[in-house]
């Protein structure tokens, strides 16, 4: 009598089973805008865990931290300004790249002055 053959999937000869090769697909770095997002996002956490942190450890909550909380966002917003009018001069989006940088311009100000503003705030909690 003879053997059994083996019809477990992927026990069959190489030699008679031709699968066709896959090409991993090619590396595609995410666009800028969607990393200036995802750093705020990373900021946000980060911010977020240190008042968690601070807290758990005083039983207290810190006050006045507009600025602090406000600073990733208007500094997201800058980039991206910055960001569009870069793609404005090169012709890969509508629009007036004078316009936007100085746009971005204004919000990178806004950004400095908020975190300036955060930062004296910060300190008056802790009584520096």
């Amino acid at each position: 009598m003879s053997q059994p053959e083996d019809l477990r999937p992927g026990t069959s000869d190489p030699e008679t089973t031709s699968a066709p090769e896959q090409q991993p697909a090619p590396f595609v770095p995410a666009p800028v805008s969607r990393r200036i997002w995802a750093w705020m996002g990373v900021a946000y956490m980060a911010i977020i865990i240190f008042l968690i942190t601070y807290w758990m450890a005083t039983a207290t909550f810190l006050s006045g931290i507009t600025g602090i909380m406000l600073f990733p966002l208007l500094g997201a917003l800058s980039a991206q300004g910055f960001n569009n009018a870069a793609l404005c001069r090169r012709g890969e989006r509508a629009g007036s790249p004078a316009l936007l940088t100085a746009t971005a311009v204004i919000m990178a100000l806004l950004t400095l002055s908020v975190l300036a503003f955060g930062v004296v705030q910060l300190l008056d909690n802790w009584g520096v």
